[in-house]
């Protein structure tokens, strides 16, 4: 069962987690427990444990009497998201630049590498790359507290983007930001950084508006 040292309720989350964010559990729709259950060989206490947590990530609503829902997509969060993000990437990606040690500086390194030299593919494919290049700068910057929230809101973001994929022409453009805000971290430019990730979140919630 999933993971290799994970608890049964870790593995509850993240699958749930991943599910709702891929719309493989679409918005609106209520949530099965015992279908779960069974497919994913779990029983009701580690579920029960992952649906407080994904209610308080704000991607499940528990009803009381009617039962538990994933949360529908609604445009009015997604300027709220973006502004919580435009301030805590340009947190990550400033702090990054500071305190990047010649280990984290490889790690970026590749993903720079990885970005330069991606193939045109899917949006799907570049939506994967996208968030291990975030992952990486928020381990960079060294700030557990932060990087939790930021995964948190990267997770909704990430749903609303599956929302609206069907309709989005090719995003490659957009992971394409990423080469330099990853050169400005590499190169210790905190300024520069911050103000490139900020954008690339504005850049982010401008392509979600104009597909809505």
């Amino acid at each position: 069962m999933g993971e290799t040292g994970l608890t049964r309720a870790e593995f509850a989350y993240r699958e749930l987690r991943q599910r709702i964010i891929d719309m493989r559990l679409p918005p609106g729709a209520p949530l099965d427990e015992e279908s779960l259950m069974a497919a994913l060989e779990l029983g009701r206490t580690p579920l029960r444990e992952a649906v407080k947590r994904l209610e308080t990530d704000r991607l499940l609503v528990v009803y009381p009497r009617r039962g538990t829902f994933v949360a529908e997509v609604n445009i009015r969060d997604l300027g709220e998201i973006s502004d919580a993000r435009r301030t805590l990437e340009a947190f990550a990606a400033r702090r990054a630049a500071e305190r990047a040690s010649e280990e984290d500086r490889a790690r970026l390194r590749s993903c720079l590498e990885a970005v330069e030299h991606a193939p045109d593919g899917t949006n799907q494919t570049s939506m994967d790359l996208d968030e291990q290049i975030h992952r990486t700068v928020y381990a960079t910057m060294r700030n557990s507290y932060v990087e939790a929230t930021l995964i948190q809101y990267f997770a909704l973001s990430q749903r609303m983007w599956n929302f609206v994929l069907a309709g989005l022409a090719p995003i490659s453009g957009n992971v394409q930001e990423h080469v330099a805000l990853l050169r400005a971290i590499i190169d210790g430019d905190a300024d520069k950084a911050a103000r490139l990730a900020e954008e690339h979140v504005t850049h982010f919630e401008q392509l979600v508006q104009h597909s809505l």
